[in-house]
């Protein structure tokens, strides 16, 4: 919703989770993660805290609920309290965003996203996985996708890069080119 908002919350968090708990990064990120898996499923949950007719005392009491049903630690307990009281509960999933962006910067980490045409074999996985960590230098982690439309080939983003090796996109750039000539 606002990425300013967003960042300047992620950024803060990430650092006051460095300094409280700084080996348990990792499962404050996992909770991050679930914690917006849950609030994507359920956007009228949302909705409802950024209704100004409840009551900020009735929101922080559901968020009480919650936090005590998934026992959510006291450090994300503590940000949904805030973004409540602030009204920014709609930036949760960017602040999730931001936080893992960082994390993965400090480990040095990096997450692909791998689309093909039909589910990849491990062996095709790994030998994506060793030439993308050689060309971007960090660790990767791999998400696969399958889009039928691609006929074949791999499409794989990193951040704002994308490396398009598809079937169709061979075809539209041929497409391209003859129309050109014709």
């Amino acid at each position: 919703m606002n990425d300013k908002a967003e960042k300047v919350y992620g950024e803060a968090f990430f650092s006051l989770c460095s300094e409280e708990d700084p080996n348990g990064l990792s499962d404050t990120l996992s909770e991050l993660s679930e914690l917006s898996k849950l609030f994507s499923a359920n956007p009228e949950f949302i909705k409802l805290m950024g209704t100004p007719t409840v009551s900020v005392e009735e929101k922080l009491t559901l968020c009480g609920d919650i936090i005590k049903a998934g026992k959510v630690s006291k450090l994300c307990g503590n940000l949904m309290c805030l973004l409540v009281e602030k009204n920014r509960m709609s930036c949760f999933a960017g602040i999730e965003k931001t936080f893992r962006g960082l994390y993965n910067d400090k480990f040095k980490l990096a997450e692909i996203t791998v689309t093909s045409s039909a589910p990849l074999s491990e062996s095709i996985k790994d030998k994506i996985v060793k030439k993308m960590s050689d060309v971007i230098g960090k660790k990767v982690t791999l998400i696969e996708k399958v889009d039928e439309k691609l006929i074949g080939g791999v499409v794989i983003d990193y951040e704002s890069r994308r490396y398009d090796g598809s079937v169709r996109s061979r075809l539209d750039a041929l497409k391209g080119e003859l129309s050109s000539v014709i």
